[in-house]
């Protein structure tokens, strides 16, 4: 599974959201916005949403930090995460 993650250094939810993924050892490739209008603009694209962090597993949408934390604590992100190693 690649999971990537739309971010930005000034962003404190996209800090949260790499402690959380690195806490899961999980791997991600980080695409910075700051000063790249243009990345900024293909992350709207395929988020529809004009805020970072904004995650994606594979082709998934799983939204921003907060859309992250909830998927953890209710074990949707490990059913995942699950998923992926059969």
């Amino acid at each position: 599974m690649k999971i990537v993650i739309y971010s930005s250094l000034l962003c404190p939810y996209c800090g949260a959201a790499k402690v959380l993924l690195n806490k899961l050892k999980l791997r991600y490739d980080e695409i910075l916005i700051d000063n790249k209008p243009e990345v900024k603009k293909q992350m709207i694209k395929i988020s529809n949403r004009q805020t970072v962090p904004q995650i994606f597993f594979d082709k998934m949408h799983i939204g921003g930090y907060n859309d992250l934390e909830k998927k953890y604590k209710n074990g949707e992100l490990q059913k995942l995460i699950n998923e992926e190693k059969i």
